[in-house]
């Protein structure tokens, strides 16, 4: 299998990466979630000699950093676009596949009603061309990852990049995608569920017409890598019902089918490294259900089947 199978961790927690994982096959992907992290100095300073030493020594075979979502708007904060730049040019240094960036503007619901969308999208273009400028050249690619319909719970969310249609005329040169079919796969059923009448009141869910699951398959050569999981349950803030991300995919509420047809389209791809597998643990030192979901994907790309031993 040409594909690598990534999995991520916690770059602030250098206890959770494996070099075992390298011995298998497979890559990483370091990641960060919060603005504290790159507030902290001694917290910035340690995660950049986690990712150098696994850099410099029995390196992965796919290795990709994930700058940080949480109150983290790089458009809007000059501060943040400074920390960006540095994570560009650490990654160059380091000689890193790519960079998995979010556009990182979450607002309440309300808060979104009130602001003017085709506005927020410009300014996103403006500063994507200007990422594009600055890696203009060799050194690592930039993945803008879509996000879902809704954030967890329902009462917020980021709608710049859900669906292919937007990220037409946004990416090029070393500025691809990482498509998150997690996300995508909630999305498209989020969006079956509104039109049936199921999720009310509809003015709380972006207009994203009715995407099918294999839509991404038309951005082509811009897809740069992949993160892959599957979610259980809809968030609905009406009722109080929430969303869980990072589930294998015979334990979805989306046909485990779908993900398998997905994982091979993929598989397929010859101009992408990497699938990252963003799944749920108990604990991240001691790795279960990653591993299990690893062996699903194997057998899907190998062999076909979708009953793959757990």
């Amino acid at each position: 299998m040409s594909t690598v199978l990534s999995i991520p961790f916690l770059a602030s927690r250098a206890v959770q990466y494996d070099p075992r994982w390298t011995e298998d096959g497979l890559g990483t992907e370091a990641s960060l979630f919060d603005r504290a992290d790159l507030e902290d100095e001694a917290t910035w300073r340690q995660v950049w000699r986690t990712v150098g030493r696994i850099a410099r020594g029995d390196r992965p075979p796919s290795f990709t950093f994930h700058f940080p979502v949480n109150d983290c708007d790089w458009i809007g904060d000059p501060w943040v676009r400074a920390r960006l730049d540095e994570t560009i040019e650490r990654a160059g240094e380091l000689g890193l596949d790519g960079i998995v960036l979010h556009s990182n503007r979450w607002r309440t619901v309300a808060e979104w009603q009130r602001r003017d969308l085709a506005a927020e999208r410009a300014l996103l273009a403006e500063r994507v061309a200007n990422l594009r400028e600055r890696l203009t050249g060799a050194g690592p690619w930039i993945g803008l990852e879509n996000m879902p319909l809704t954030g967890n719970d329902g009462t917020d969310l980021d709608p710049l990049l859900l669906v292919p249609a937007d990220y037409t005329d946004l990416v090029g040169g070393n500025v691809g995608i990482t498509w998150d079919f997690c996300h995508y796969s909630y999305t498209v059923e989020m969006t079956r569920r509104i039109a049936a009448g199921s999720l009310e009141p509809r003015s709380w869910y972006p207009d994203v017409g009715l995407p099918s699951f294999d839509d991404f398959e038309e951005l082509g050569s811009a897809l740069r890598h992949f993160h892959f999981s599957a979610f259980s349950g809809f968030a609905d803030a009406s009722r109080g019902r929430v969303c869980a991300e990072g589930v294998p995919p015979w334990q979805a509420d989306v046909p485990e089918p779908v993900y398998a047809s997905a994982l091979r389209s993929m598989a397929a791809m010859p101009h992408v490294k990497a699938i990252t597998l963003e799944i749920a643990e108990r604990d991240y030192t001691q790795r279960e259900n990653v591993f299990a979901v690893a062996r699903w994907c194997r057998q899907v790309i190998e062999e076909g089947p979708t009953d793959a031993t757990r």
